[in-house]
């Protein structure tokens, strides 16, 4: 194999524990866009680089990142539908204990483990720089009166979290996204949410 092609490879396969991977698209997917007609957002990113296998997502109103490390490779980024999302999650309830492959080639992924996979088809599209809106929120917080949100979007973090575990709040100033600190000691996670109108 000559070094191009071994330069594909080791840009499109990933080898990640089960487990890992499993906390990381079920904690990001919340974040996805539910609505199946915005096409680009309902989907999740994922690409690995440096030893990070990094998942986002984002429904317009929070968005969320999650980085993991992995064992072997590395990924392009590369857009999953969420209903492909489900399928990957199904198949690594049965190996949360295994070493699962994820394969890229071209516009297809194949995640595999132990002899189980499924493959199915990237989408094309531009996906949103959540990145740099990230970065420009980690700022010094600002002190703020109050600020209204919507609980339903907020009670996602609870699941990522855990039971009896704390996410901690930050406010960048009125009317600017809050940013989510959520503790793991296995994900490093980054979130923001919007702030809501509110009528007095």
């Amino acid at each position: 194999m000559d070094t191009i092609e071994q330069t594909k490879v080791s840009l499109n396969y990933v080898e990640i524990e089960g487990g890992l991977l499993l906390e990381l698209l079920e904690g990001v997917a919340t974040h996805a866009s539910k609505d199946k007609s915005l096409r680009t957002l309902n989907a999740v990113q994922v690409e690995g680089a440096g030893g990070d296998l990094i998942a986002r997502a984002t429904d317009r109103y929070r968005l969320i990142e999650g980085a993991v490390r992995y064992r072997d490779g590395g990924l392009e980024p590369s857009l999953i539908g969420l209903e492909d999302i489900k399928r990957i999650l199904s198949l690594l309830k049965d190996h949360k204990a295994n070493l699962v492959e994820i394969h890229r080639v071209g516009d297809a992924i194949t995640v595999s483990s132990l002899g189980d996979s499924v493959t199915f088809s990237l989408i094309d599209a531009n996906y949103p720089p959540m990145q740099d809106i990230l970065v420009k929120s980690e700022g010094e917080p600002s002190a703020i009166d109050s600020v209204a949100f919507n609980p339903a979007l907020m009670s996602d973090y609870a699941k990522i979290a855990g039971k009896k575990a704390a996410i901690k709040v930050y406010f960048n100033g009125d009317g600017k996204p809050m940013r989510i600190r959520i503790t793991s000691d296995t994900i490093k996670w980054r979130a923001l949410l919007m702030p809501m109108r509110y009528a007095d």
